[in-house]
């Protein structure tokens, strides 16, 4: 009996884990960084101190930003082409199509500034 009970645990647990190694139980969540880009010019006086960085999450093929920055423009870009372009929604989130995958930069436009940082989706 206690073969048989050892058998069938041995193969519960097989059985787990061949179902965790198939498919993910928790999505992985990244924080992407963008940083602040002066692009000083004889108009605007130097600053000594740069904003801070923003900081935004990222699951898949969403990102979430603080949903103070609503109505924001952000674009994704490939090189010197962009290749997708939207606005932050009232809950901080933003979509993008799932068939932009690989290495890009994400630009998110505040005001006057220009922050951005480097995605993989």
């Amino acid at each position: 009996m206690r073969k048989i009970t050892q058998t069938l645990l041995l193969m519960l647990l097989l059985a787990i884990s061949s179902n965790v190694k198939g498919e993910s139980i928790v999505d992985e969540t990244i924080s992407v960084q963008l940083r602040y880009n002066d692009s000083h010019d004889e108009s605007h006086p130097i600053t000594r101190i740069p904003p801070a960085p923003i900081s935004a999450t990222q699951s898949d093929h969403i990102f979430t930003f603080a949903e103070y920055l609503a109505g924001e423009t952000i674009e994704i870009v490939s090189g010197d082409t962009v290749v997708y372009t939207s606005l932050i929604c009232e809950d901080g989130t933003v979509q993008v199509p799932d068939n932009l995958t690989g290495e890009f930069t994400l630009v998110l436009y505040l005001g006057d500034k220009v922050y951005t940082g480097e995605v993989e989706l």
